[in-house]
């Protein structure tokens, strides 16, 4: 890719419409592929956008720092087969005591694959609308979980936010302070915001990113979890998230490289090795690594469709 062909795709994105064949409202379209990087702002340049579940992505890689300090003896042993109740069990009181021996086999791993077992949706603008933040954690312990932990997949905020009140719970420290000193630091990453729930980060969404700074997360997917040859998360730890966890028929397009054929820890698997964040209005980290390549979208547009199928394009015919 050079210049003249990124300016091309930024001409398309310009060129597409919605559904309701408005313009598509992209706030930024950013690309690196091997040692070249290029941006465009339709907007208002260096602007931090909300990455919506892109969140859930970058959660899932601060566990993995949280696992290699643990490793390194930092913290006490902590990995995806450790059982959450014990560790959140005395900052919320359990009403619903049908729901204990299912909270007892729940493991980290659940959370970051959304098979807690739960029948609904949760923790979406609608079952919590007027639900005071410090409720949340109280509402997710007490409301039936059905199925049997690991059973049943449920794509849901629900498993996202609970694993920062574990992860904060754990490490008995205000959990963002740790990601700034753990994670973001290490990337260079000194403006965010990151919305909280309560005493606990949202986890599962609202985390203000610019462009610049996502794609560092891109980057990190791409170079085996290292940062100028200094390991952030693991190389095994990296690939323990893009195992297939939870083929996602429901969600597939089968006719798309850019395809949502399953669910790892905190990202989308396509068909081909592609592995992708994916947040609500048109966020995109998308990382093609047999081609050297992050493709990052930012966006405020609903219908995202028009989105996926530049971004589907730009994979097959530019790259």
């Amino acid at each position: 890719m050079d210049q003249a062909a990124f300016n091309e795709i930024v001409q398309q994105f310009k060129a597409a419409s919605d559904k309701n064949n408005q313009p598509l409202n992209m706030n930024d379209l950013m690309i690196k592929q091997k040692n070249q990087t290029y941006l465009y702002s339709f907007k208002q340049e260096n602007t931090a956008s909300d990455i919506r579940s892109i969140s859930k992505t970058i959660l899932a890689i601060f566990l993995g720092v949280v696992i290699r300090l643990s490793e390194e003896g930092a913290y006490p042993e902590i990995n995806e087969e450790t059982y959450i109740y014990p560790i959140i069990k005395d900052v919320v009181k359990l009403k619903n005591h049908e729901n204990r021996e299912k909270l007892e086999k729940i493991q980290i791993k659940h959370l970051l694959t959304h098979t807690i077992g739960y029948e609904d949706v949760l923790l979406m603008r609608q079952d919590i609308e007027g639900m005071a933040g410090q409720d949340y954690i109280k509402y997710l312990v007490n409301y039936p979980i059905v199925h049997e932990p690991g059973d049943y997949y449920l794509y849901s905020n629900a498993g996202f936010y609970l694993l920062s009140v574990v992860l904060q719970e754990f490490l008995q420290e205000d959990l963002i302070d740790v990601i700034e000193r753990e994670l973001f630091q290490p990337l260079g990453i000194t403006e965010f915001n990151w919305e909280k729930y309560g005493n606990y980060l949202a986890g599962a969404t609202r985390l203000w990113l610019t462009p610049k700074d996502l794609m560092k997360f891109g980057e990190l997917l791409l170079n085996e979890g290292k940062v100028n040859e200094k390991e952030v998360i693991s190389k095994e730890w990296l690939e323990k998230m893009l195992i297939l966890r939870v083929r996602t028929e429901e969600a597939d397009t089968s006719d798309a490289l850019l395809r949502r054929y399953g669910y790892g820890y905190g990202l989308w698997l396509a068909k081909e090795f592609i592995f992708f964040g994916r947040g609500t209005d048109g966020q995109f980290l998308v990382v093609v690594p047999k081609k050297d390549t992050v493709i990052v979208t930012l966006a405020d547009q609903p219908d995202i469709a028009p989105i996926e199928q530049i971004i589907d394009s730009i994979i097959r015919n530019d790259l």
